[in-house]
């Protein structure tokens, strides 16, 4: 059993990390973080962040994977086409919970590029836990 943690370059990335340790550790189950990049050959600064994300999750006492994925933010809406890539990922590396950041966009956004964290909810067929933007509070102080 495996918890799909999609990590992006934003302010949420560590309270996404964070929340998925507590969870991984409450149900003893393993992490999948996927740190998601446009690009199809990663550049050093994604390799980088991969790497700090595989020290960080390593500390954490517990069993992770850490991979660069690429999702591609081309044609309509983009944050739908990376959730629907995420939901299909999580379906090939059969995940059992997918935790991910959310940050909030106006309503014209939103109809423009799509948002990736609706996408994903809607279409998972496993519970999906969303960190929204501006939750650093202590994760395992409330678990």
């Amino acid at each position: 059993m495996t918890i799909l943690v999609a990590v992006a370059e934003d302010t949420v990335q560590e309270a996404v990390l964070d929340v998925a340790v507590a969870l991984a550790k409450g149900l003893e189950q393993d992490l999948y973080v996927v740190h998601l990049v446009d690009a199809e050959t990663a550049d050093a600064e994604a390799k980088r962040v991969r790497d700090a994300t595989r020290e960080r999750v390593a500390d954490a006492n517990v069993v992770a994977t850490v991979a660069l994925e690429h999702v591609s933010h081309s044609g309509t809406r983009p944050g739908n086409r990376i959730g629907q890539e995420l939901v299909d990922l999580a379906a090939d590396v059969d995940i059992t919970h997918i935790v991910m950041g959310h940050a909030s966009k106006g309503w014209l956004a939103r109809l423009r590029e799509g948002d990736t964290a609706f996408a994903v909810v809607a279409d998972a067929n496993v519970p999906v836990t969303l960190v929204p933007n501006g939750s650093e509070t202590a994760v395992e102080d409330s678990l």
